[in-house]
């Protein structure tokens, strides 16, 4: 091979190197277009996510502050329940007392 064709191949690799190196930054550069989008968008979607969590942290507090509140009245209506019954119970041992000491004295009265 004479000198010639020895630089003629050498200038046109380098014209395909310098080709490939162009390609292989352009490609670097979309890529790293790409990336950066990801990137925006990921970061768009955690800031979407917090909000979010936030949110339904704020509901289940409600939800909490509901339970605990029914929870109170439930216990507050519970007991004005039992005290009735007890005035119940009581109206009802005073009744059977009076209507034993009747039956009591009915059967004492001479036919």
């Amino acid at each position: 091979m004479d000198n010639e064709t020895a630089d003629d191949i050498k200038r046109h690799l380098d014209v395909v190197a310098e080709g490939l190196q162009r390609e292989i930054r352009a490609v670097d550069e979309k890529a790293e277009r790409r990336f950066d989008t990801v990137d925006r968008r990921f970061d768009e979607l955690k800031r979407h996510f917090d909000v979010v969590g936030e949110s339904l942290r704020g509901d289940i507090r409600l939800v909490a502050e509901g339970l605990v509140g029914a929870d109170e009245r439930s216990a507050r209506e519970f007991e004005r329940v039992r005290e009735e019954i007890g005035e119940v119970k009581s109206l009802v041992r005073v009744s059977y007392g009076e209507l034993d000491r009747r039956i009591q004295a009915l059967e004492r009265k001479p036919s």
